[in-house]
């Protein structure tokens, strides 16, 4: 179902009326097929390092003389940039343009890119890729809504279609041509060449790219994204000590700095929720949260994210490890999630719109926790333990594929039209937090040693964190816009 515009939402959802004579229309059928493919190019280097680093972690650890659960900073620190930045990316290109932000975002990432061949130790490689994730977060929202207004209101849950396919697909060519160059030229020359693949999509899009017009000049809530960031950093930090202070014997319970950070994030917790209840333009609309249609599938969701990026962040330590794969091979061998996920989106959106919500939220949790199963499985080598990783890869992309449209469809639907802008923003922190805490959880859980025992326990716990997902089509009752219909 497209959401219907409302003149005060914000432009990422605004279509302006226009008028087109017949040149004018063949002009923009071409065009928007055209700014397609300059925004594939434009998210290929985003997508892809996202499946490299992580296939590469464990070699950019040894490198850097570093931890895999430090290393594993490189995503985390990214992901708690796009949290907390997207919501601010997309006001500031209602306010600024979304082209010029979508080009600037561009340009940031491309520079970052670069930049991280130069990287000298794991802080500043972590700094890079904080501002790698704060370019994404304009880079983002703007490209959505450049698609968006190409394709017209009619054609809008097409355009999201092909957004999400340029999100994956994209990629998944992305890893297969930088896979076995991990290996060839190593991880830095990687990211060098997909800064030249920023740097030619730069050109385009400055070619390309036509201007849209500019949404309502709104406040952008910096203090709520500070207060958000600053208590889920501290609480990364004492997941990350999570496995020094086991291996050393000792117990979290009483290790002083781990309830030093959680005693000092859950106060600015607090004082966030305060803030966003009282700031005129919040990053994120706490009221909303009252709605179980609107709380439990984004909480289903992130529960979803917290196990599928967890899990594909461990399971090239263990393709590397107990398996003796190459980083290259491990990073082919895991094109197969991605792959999946780009062809099982079109479906998902499908499915929603024939045969309603519950039905595919039920399939992915359903797919995702028996992928979690797959991989404690295959964490041993024996007993055809690769091909049972490899079916869990593709369970995991189905899980996704199918899942998302719906959670995001329900989330939809339970908003007015007039607050699909901010909650768009808030269903991509609410994911972004669910993978971070993904893979700062599961890297300490799994351990520097990923011993058999310690792996299955990993992934069981996911299996079960992924199990929650199952309260939105349980328990959330249809939404007014549903009922209506």
């Amino acid at each position: 179902m497209s959401p219907t515009p409302s003149a005060t939402e914000p432009n990422i959802w605004r279509v302006e009326p226009r008028e087109w004579d017949a040149q004018d229309s063949r002009t923009s059928s071409e065009y928007r097929w055209l700014l397609l493919w300059v925004i594939a190019l434009s998210v290929l280097g985003f997508g892809s390092l996202m499946t490299l680093v992580t296939a590469a972690l464990p070699t950019i650890a040894a490198d850097m003389n570093t931890s895999t659960a430090n290393a594993g900073w490189v995503l985390t620190g990214l992901m708690l940039a796009m949290a907390v930045g997207t919501p601010a990316g997309g006001k500031l290109g209602d306010i600024y343009g979304h082209r010029n932000t979508f080009i600037f975002g561009l340009v940031g990432m491309t520079v970052t890119m670069i930049a991280n061949y130069w990287v000298w130790d794991i802080g500043s490689f972590i700094a890079v890729r904080v501002l790698f994730g704060i370019s994404g977060a304009l880079l983002m929202p703007s490209g959505m809504a450049l698609l968006m207004h190409s394709f017209g209101a009619e054609e809008r849950a097409k355009a999201v279609g092909w957004f999400q396919f340029a999100m994956t697909g994209a990629p998944t060519i992305g890893v297969v041509a930088g896979g076995p160059l991990l290996d060839i030229l190593g991880w830095r020359s990687v990211f060098a060449m997909f800064g030249v693949v920023g740097a030619i999509a730069t050109l385009l899009a400055i070619i390309v790219v036509k201007p849209i017009p500019k949404g309502e000049r709104t406040s952008i809530d910096w203090m709520g994204a500070l207060f958000l960031a600053s208590a889920t950093l501290l609480i990364l930090l004492a997941i990350t000590r999570i496995p020094k202070v086991t291996t050393n014997g000792g117990s979290l319970l009483t290790d002083l700095p781990t309830l030093l950070l959680i005693a000092f994030s859950l106060p600015l917790y607090s004082v966030f929720v305060i803030w966003e209840k009282r700031v005129p333009s919040p990053l994120l609309d706490i009221r909303l949260f009252s709605k179980p249609t609107f709380a439990l599938p984004l909480g289903s969701a992130a529960c979803n994210q917290f196990a599928y990026m967890g899990a594909f962040v461990v399971i090239p330590g263990v393709l590397q490890g107990p398996y003796g794969y190459s980083v290259g091979a491990a990073a082919l061998l895991m094109v197969p999630r991605p792959g999946v996920f780009a062809i099982a989106s079109p479906l998902g959106g499908t499915l929603v719109t024939k045969v309603g919500m519950r039905l595919p939220m039920v399939v992915g949790s359903t797919a995702m926790i028996c992928s979690m199963l797959a991989f404690a499985y295959g964490s041993d080598p024996t007993n055809f333990g690769l091909a049972v990783i490899m079916v869990g890869l593709v369970l995991s992309g189905v899980s996704a594929g199918i899942g998302s449209p719906a959670y995001q469809t329900m989330v939809a639907n339970s908003v007015d039209d007039a607050d699909l802008g901010i909650a768009n923003g808030m269903n991509q922190t609410v994911m972004w937090m669910g993978m971070i805490l993904g893979i700062q959880s599961m890297l300490a859980f799994a351990g520097a040693d990923m011993s058999l025992g310690r792996l299955r326990t990993t992934f069981l716990f996911a299996a079960a964190i992924a199990a929650l997902g199952y309260s939105a089509p349980l328990f959330a009752t249809k939404s007014r816009k549903q009922s209506s219909q």
